[in-house]
């Protein structure tokens, strides 16, 4: 590889990390709409989101093993969502799901007539736009936080969280 291509991989493997890495700090929860093929970083990014609403005819997969590379930059975030061996299973044999082993696997939050796709999409929004803006954002962010620790950590941080939002609302 030449310096300029190494470059240019470096950064677009950079770019791939830090838009992984913005759906969780995001303030406002993101709802993803998954239709069709979502492959690869396509899959990844469909499964980023904080809530996920897939059409019954569309599919989910990883298949660069099939293409000799390493769906690298999505497996923290699948085996987050799908534990070990259904992680394992879907990056190393690269095959699509459909919409319903997605659901079982915990992939996405619904499963919807291929026509219902948006209007259910935006009807989590329409949601999630009812609550009061505050609460939502500290939620979210407890969630991430909270996800991957030790239960006393995670609990310590709860209720630190809960503090602050008791103070809050009597203000």
């Amino acid at each position: 590889l030449t310096p300029e291509f190494q470059h240019r991989v470096d950064e677009r493997a950079e770019l791939s990390m830090q838009l992984h890495l913005a759906f969780p700090k995001m303030a406002k929860p993101v709802v993803t709409a998954i239709n069709g093929a979502a492959l690869g970083g396509g899959a990844g990014l469909a499964i980023a989101g904080d809530l996920a609403v897939m059409a019954a005819s569309a599919t989910i997969g990883y298949p660069e093993t099939r293409h000799g590379i390493v769906a690298a930059l999505v497996m923290a975030n699948l085996v987050r969502q799908v534990g070990r061996k259904a992680a394992f299973e879907l990056v190393a044999l690269g095959e699509p799901i459909g919409a319903d082993k997605a659901l079982a696997l915990g992939m996405v939050n619904r499963v919807v007539a291929d026509e219902d796709l948006l209007s259910e999409a935006l009807v989590f929004a329409e949601r999630l736009s009812s609550t009061k803006p505050e609460a939502l954002r500290a939620t979210k962010q407890l969630f991430h936080e909270v996800a991957d620790l030790p239960l006393e950590e995670a609990l310590k941080r709860g209720r630190e969280a809960n503090r602050r939002m008791r103070a809050f609302r009597k203000t």
